[in-house]
């Protein structure tokens, strides 16, 4: 029978490790101490017992202007003309006259110490004179005595400039070995988004950097010239924009010399360049561009020809060649091109801190298809954009920025990115374990807004996949908080995407549309998080919307109302196939079919109970006894997915209710293989990670991953799976921390003897496994040689914050360990 299991006391012994990881480390006094005068005004410093942190440097700097930028004011290292605390919190006042502008101002920053690590500070303005005014602020923070270095997430020693890296933290190191550093809190906050790109129309070539960029400069510090005058800051900018429209730009020489790279012909003659390519593999041409870190540029050139244009761009250390830049131009492989007339295209990329490197460019073919393509003019220009402000200061409403200091004695980089994660929590009263610490501050800093004319919450997967937010990504990351300005805000934006048949979308990408609705787990999800939202914040919902949803769901996966469910796409993650006609083949759908009746049910519209039954036996009819697991594919037998427990997870968390038996899922659980054994893992006999699908064999081994003659995703599964290039990454075996620690949870509550520790090991593993990339990832390689394998594109993946709900439904936390919990 089903039942609650208790937790163990491995799990104990385990949880109080993580907790202790994060307690106060003996040593630190963190005071706050007021400094100025009547006269000068007051400001803050910051001490650790007797030794001074940060200088009083003014709580802020402000510009302010009318929103046609006509008349604007500028208030430097702002101090108050009044204050209230002691050493532990303190509130600075004052209030302004701005000729300029013919306004007041009014604004309050305060300065509280959270624990022995962090201070929390918040600047709060309000003007009561104009309908709205654009404002940009800054908050230097400027150490007490020259540091030893500065540190970033990804830097251990940062030169100086803007900061642009996957999460947003920066700091500096004492001479005595002090790291002190500075986080933000999430952008649909402090009116901020990270997004630095947009899609090309019709969702085809990638990727261009946007011509209006907001927040380039974040973060940022002292560069070395200022370094060398005495200037040292780490410094917050809240606000401002390049207008890469609105300023000048210099067009950069270009290398004579082209490398061909491939089977084809290349001729040039003044601007124009021909390619003859054959058919195959790529073929372009490569060039060494005048392209450096910590600038903005735009590419360009006219295309004519017969085939798609690829246009990448390496970084180039020591002669080799490295990854893709992130910050704009990325996956173009596909612009189009005609034959008879020229296609113009136009780029723009943010380069961030690139360690020095060089960047080449390749133009050319990677479709594998002969053909000839000739490019003209093609041109580098760096942009000397126009800096201007976009945050509104409206009429009446205060505006807030909260931002957070914390204090560590310095012991690594591997630990000031710990900290920054976990402090940052913290800071914002989350209450966890260090590894629910660190990815609910991971999702923190993936939730912005959506543009510079939209502060709507928006929710991206990681750095890789924004500027587009992914319905199933977004609902797994924000039902994971108990928000309930960000669930409802993201969900209704959802809503919107709603088609006439009921669908809702699919994706929703700022500065480009998108028509994606189609019969996945979207609409499903949709549905679930209505019916979470209507049980935490007893909200009324659009009933018209939500009978259009259910009408889509009902007609779609069930015309015949027999209870199986038929769709063209899988309801998991595992997207890479679409089935045409509609398939009743994947376990995982029927078990979410199941799932949405139930929903259907709970929200108050009637579903016969013989109904919901038929569905959910079928659900467990994909169980195989003989082979002990549950079918993923039909017609692929011996695949093994841990996405099966999915559905099951789903129906534990919301109707506390099982669908499968208790032998249904041990069985599955024990059969999938457990990889990547790591001795100073919680419990190194066993796996620290699953594979997601792997194919389960009869000799020693037991499992072997997906080869092109054996695999379900058709085209897609022979590209990409033959010659083992890919065993154990991605679907082929990668191991995906959300579903997979689901369905632990979901084996604990069904009796599984090794559901604790392999919870255990999983939340290890998501921190250690890897000592370079301690954060979430999109998944983590079963096979691997060298960590250098693992793709950069994975790194710091949203939804694995879901693990918070899973948690819950294990009995390891309560709602009210979560801020936002009321």
């Amino acid at each position: 029978m089903f039942q609650t299991k208790s937790r163990s006391g491995a799990t104990l012994l385990f949880l109080l490790f993580l907790f202790v990881a994060t307690t106060p480390v003996s040593g630190l006094n963190l005071k706050l101490k007021i400094e100025g005068t009547p006269q000068q005004g007051y400001g803050v410093a910051l001490y650790d017992g007797n030794q001074k942190l940060l200088k009083d440097a003014g709580a802020f700097s402000l510009h302010l202007s009318n929103l046609d930028l006509t008349s604007d004011t500028t208030f430097n290292e702002w101090r108050g003309a009044s204050w209230t605390g002691n050493d532990s919190i303190v509130t600075l006042q004052k209030d302004t006259y701005i000729k300029a502008l013919d306004s007041k101002l009014s604004a309050k920053v305060t300065y509280q110490i959270v624990n022995p690590h962090i201070v929390k500070k918040t600047v709060e303005l309000v003007q009561p004179s104009m309908l709205s005014m654009y404002y940009t602020l800054r908050e230097n923070n400027v150490p007490a005595q020259q540091p030893k270095k500065y540190v970033t997430f990804e830097q251990d020693n940062f030169p100086g400039g803007f900061i642009h890296e996957l999460f947003p933290s920066a700091g500096f190191v004492t001479a005595d070995n002090t790291a002190v550093g500075f986080l933000t809190d999430a952008g649909y906050k402090n009116q901020f988004t990270r997004t630095t790109r947009r899609r090309f129309s019709g969702r085809g070539g990638g990727f261009v950097g946007m011509r209006q960029l907001p927040d380039p400069r974040l973060l940022s510090a002292a560069t070395p010239n200022e370094r060398a005058r005495g200037k040292d800051y780490v410094r917050l900018t809240f606000g401002e924009m390049f207008n890469l429209n609105a300023g000048p730009d210099t067009v950069l020489p270009l290398p004579q010399k082209l490398m061909p790279e491939g089977k084809l012909s290349v001729s040039r003659k003044d601007s124009l360049i021909t390619m003859n390519c054959q058919a195959g593999a790529k073929a372009g041409i490569r060039l060494m561009t005048p392209i450096s870190g910590q600038k903005v540029y735009t590419i360009s050139f006219r295309v004519k020809g017969n085939l798609p244009v690829a246009l990448k761009l390496y970084r180039i250390k020591n002669g080799q060649q490295g990854p893709e830049l992130e910050h704009g131009i990325k996956y173009i492989d596909a612009f189009p091109s005609e034959t008879d007339k020229w296609t113009e295209f136009k780029g723009s990329v943010l380069v961030p801190y690139i360690e020095g490197d060089s960047v080449l460019m390749f133009i050319g073919n990677t479709s594998g298809k002969a053909g000839t393509m000739q490019i003209k003019s093609l041109t580098i220009a760096e942009n000397h954009p126009a800096i201007q402000p976009y945050n509104v200061l409206p009429l009446g409403k205060t505006e807030t920025k909260n931002t957070y200091i914390f204090v560590e004695p310095w012991k690594s980089h591997r630990d000031f990115m710990i900290d920054s994660q976990s402090r940052l929590a913290e800071g914002k009263g989350f209450k966890g374990s260090l590894i629910e610490k660190m990815l609910y501050a991971n999702a923190n800093m993936l939730n912005w807004i959506t543009s510079v004319n939209d502060f709507t919450p928006f929710s991206v997967p990681n750095m890789n996949y924004s500027p587009d937010m992914y319905n199933r990504d977004s609902f797994w990351t924000t039902v994971a908080t108990y928000n309930k300005k960000l669930n409802l805000a993201i969900w209704n934006q959802w809503a919107k995407t709603q088609t006439p048949e009921g669908a809702v979308g699919t994706i929703i990408t700022p500065y480009m549309g998108s028509v994606e609705a189609k019969d996945n787990e979207a609409t499903i999800e949709w549905l679930v998080w209505a019916l979470v939202n209507q049980r935490r914040y007893g909200v009324q919902l659009p009933k018209e919307k939500i009978d259009k949803a259910i009408s889509f769901v009902l007609n779609s996966f069930d015309e015949n109302r027999d209870g199986i469910c038929e769709s063209h796409f899988s309801m998991s993650q595992i997207d890479v196939c679409d089935y045409v006609p509609k398939t009743d083949r994947l376990a995982v759908n029927q078990g979410m079919f199941a799932v949405a009746l139930h929903t259907i049910k709970a929200l108050g519209y009637d579903i016969p109970d013989d109904y919901l039954n038929k569905a959910e036996s079928a659900y467990r009819k994909f169980y195989d006894p003989k082979r002990k697991h549950l079918l993923f594919d039909r017609e692929y037998p011996d695949l093994i997915s841990l996405t099966d427990l999915v559905p099951e997870f789903l129906s534990l968390w919301l109707f506390n209710q099982p669908m499968l038996t208790d032998e249904m899922v041990i069985n599955q659980l024990n059969q999938v293989p457990y990889l990547n054994k790591a001795p100073d893992s919680p419990h190194p006999e066993m796996g620290t990670t699953a594979p997601i699908l792997v194919r389960l064999t009869n000799d020693a081994k037991g499992y072997s991953y997906m080869t092109s003659d054996y695999q379900p995703f058709g085209e897609f599964g022979k590209a990409n799976y033959a010659g083992h290039s890919r065993d154990g990454f991605y679907y082929n075996g990668g191991s995906w921390m959300r579903a997979e620690y689901c369905a632990y949870v979901v084996g604990l509550k069904h009796g599984w003897h090794r559901a604790n520790e392999m919870m255990e090991n999983r939340a290890w593993a998501e921190i250690n496994l890897n000592p370079k990339w301690p954060f979430s990832k999109e998944f983590i390689p079963t096979h691997w040689k060298s960590t250098d394998e693992w793709w950069l594109s994975t790194r710091g993946l949203s939804w694995n914050v879901f693990i918070l709900m899973a948690d819950e439904v294990a009995g390891l936390r309560t709602p009210d360990m979560d801020p936002d919990y009321k």
